[in-house]
This record gives C-alpha cells, structure tokens and sequence, in this order.
C-alpha cells in the first residue's frame, strides 16, 4: 500500500519540519509548505491526502487557505486538519464555514494526530 501523503502548511519551520519528521516516521510522506501561497506553488500533479493546516499564519490564515482551498479544482475535496494552538472552541465555527474537516491542538500527543489522519485519508489510495 503506497503511503498517505501530506502537505503540511505552516509559517513556522521547525514545528513544521519537526512534524513533517514524526509523519514520516509513522510512515506517511510529506511536504512543508510556509505559506498558503506556498501551498498553491507546490507542483500542480502532486495532490495529497491531507492537508495539516496552520491557523495562524502572516498575511493569509488558516480560514483564507482552506477557504481557497475548497474554491480550487485540486484541493476541493482534499481533507484539512486545523493544527493550531487555538482552542477549538475559537476554530469550530469559522472553520466549517471555511469547510475544513477536522482539528487538532498544537502539543497534544501526535498518535492522536495520525488516527485522525488515517480516518481522513481517502480510499483512493489504496
């Protein structure tokens, strides 16, 4: 079975790229994007299995790229995790106004991160 891939959009490098370390760890593939921009200038046939999104980033936040995320042809039906260290009370309500499936809080445990992934990870894959 090919690995679940994960693009991984966060302004802040070493928690991003720590992540990117402990995912692949696990087992799964991923690229570090540190902005929403950046995110869109990832190769345009690379679609991955889930996007683990920053919520507070510069310039364009969490909402503005999961909102341009779903406008998208190739991101549209991708799952988006909300990683932020918001509660997720702060997060619940815009977040699924900007369609974005799941959250999960910066520092807890990550085994529970990767159960969330693998719930999110389409069967295409298989």
């Amino acid at each position: 079975m090919p690995p679940i891939t994960l693009l991984i959009v966060d302004d802040d490098d070493a928690g991003a790229n720590a992540l990117a370390a402990a995912v692949m760890a696990y087992g799964c593939r991923a690229l570090v994007a540190a902005s929403g921009k950046a995110a869109f200038e990832t190769p345009a046939s690379w679609v991955p299995h889930v996007v683990i999104l920053d919520i507070e980033m510069p310039e364009w936040d969490g909402f503005s790229v999961a909102k341009a995320m779903r406008g998208s042809s190739r991101f549209a039906t991708v799952p988006i995790v909300a990683h932020s260290s918001l509660p997720e009370a702060e997060v619940s309500e815009r977040g699924i106004e900007a369609e974005i499936d799941a959250y999960y809080r910066k520092g807890e445990p990550l085994r529970g991160l990767f159960r969330t992934i693998e719930y999110l990870a389409p069967v295409r894959y298989l």
